[in-house]
């Protein structure tokens, strides 16, 4: 039976050398530079296997074994764990800020069980080389269930105010003024509020509690037919933060004004429909534009000419200058492939006061004051206004 035992840990050593193996041949064959990682965790555990192995076979699992093994296995860890801080010291708050579709429990726990299925790989033997397999199975298995309770209930607060270790939830607060208008230039909607992003899949969950009046009965809607839903995007993420509130407030009233005009409208001999804008406003405005059906953006005076569409097929443009700056004037060219009584496309253009007296409002600086210390709020007062062209 003590043979079986090291006869099975064996078989496992080597079938975790033969993964490692494989993966340095894959590595190695597309010619990535990173095939040295693999080639580490292959010529040390193999040394270290050559070194000991007749020992082993005298005497089995001995103390001195034991540490002359975890000893040839001490460099390939060692890099290893390194590598693993690196991976958590980027992800981690990366996915703080991922939006709200991508559970970053769930990636992170894919990674951790990654890097345990390698850190692991190599001491899998020594399962069957302890004096009760069963007891040792037993352990692991109660350390993994003590582990997915603790995680499953809750007890680990995900944020802290730690000034040595801070771990803030972000929030994006935008005090804006929202006006709709149609074909002939009539405003067929108007609204104002404070709209509410939490940069993370938790949502306003934690800070309801706190904020009684941020929650789902006040959950923002699509505006269906404006682009990215009709919301002063700062960003183009709405793809990753879908959930996102609107809690009503007073209209804002900012000194500087933004203004948007078409300048000019006229016939391509190329069968197109160029319209050029003029915009003045604040440092910081975003541009939106969502050709209708039968229609679609060719060029544009922006980038490189060629329109860049963002997820969801509406174009996102952010522009920004300094405190001095002239009217900002850009053209767009629709290709019209049938007539629609709605119109050929829909512009829309959010102004962003990050500076100065524009960027406050006493519902903002109120609301502000009610989040925990945990949290950081970016508050700033935007103007959000769409046409029909």
């Amino acid at each position: 039976m003590n043979a079986n035992d090291h006869y099975l840990g064996e078989v496992f050593f080597d079938i975790s050398l033969f993964v490692h193996c494989g993966s340095l041949t894959v590595l190695t064959y597309q010619g990535l530079c990173s095939a040295f990682i693999s080639a580490v965790w292959v010529a040390f555990p193999l040394l270290t296997k050559l070194c000991m192995h007749k020992d082993f076979k005298q005497r089995g699992a001995q103390g001195k074994f034991i540490a002359f093994y975890l000893l040839g296995m001490f460099i390939p860890y060692l890099y290893a764990l390194y590598l693993i801080w690196a991976v958590f010291e980027m992800f981690t708050p990366i996915l703080g800020r991922s939006g709200s579709e991508i559970p970053p429990d769930v990636v992170l726990a894919s990674i951790l069980a990654g890097c345990t299925m390698i850190l692991s790989s190599y001491f899998i033997n020594f399962i069957y080389l302890a004096k009760s397999t069963k007891k040792t199975m037993l352990t692991l298995t109660l350390v993994c269930t003590i582990t997915f309770l603790l995680v499953c209930s809750g007890t680990f607060f995900p944020y802290s105010s730690n000034p040595a270790s801070p771990k803030p939830k972000r929030v994006f607060l935008q005090h804006v003024t929202r006006t709709f208008r149609d074909l002939d230039g009539n405003v067929v909607k108007q609204d104002s509020g404070i709209w509410i992003n939490g940069f993370d899949y938790t949502g306003m969950s934690h800070i309801t509690p706190h904020v009684p009046e941020i929650n789902d009965t006040i959950r923002a809607h699509c505006e269906e037919n404006a682009p990215l839903c009709g919301f002063p995007w700062y960003l183009p993420v709405h793809f990753l933060i879908r959930k996102n509130w609107y809690l009503p407030a007073p209209e804002v009233s900012p000194r500087t004004l933004a203004h948007f005009r078409l300048i000019s409208k006229e016939q391509t001999p190329w069968d197109s429909i160029k319209l050029t804008f003029e915009a003045i406003g604040p440092s910081h405005m975003s541009f939106y534009v969502r050709p209708h059906k039968g229609s679609t953006l060719s060029q544009w005076s922006l980038g490189n000419g060629t329109p860049v569409t963002s997820k969801g097929g509406d174009y996102f443009v952010f522009y920004s200058h300094g405190l001095q700056a002239s009217a900002w004037q850009f053209w767009i060219e629709v290709q019209v492939l049938e007539e629609q009584s709605e119109g050929i496309v829909t512009v829309a253009i959010a102004a962003h006061y990050f500076s100065g007296e524009d960027k406050k409002s006493s519902q903002l600086d109120t609301l502000k004051k009610k989040f925990p210390d945990w949290t950081f709020p970016s508050a700033w007062v935007c103007t959000y206004d769409l046409f029909v062209f």
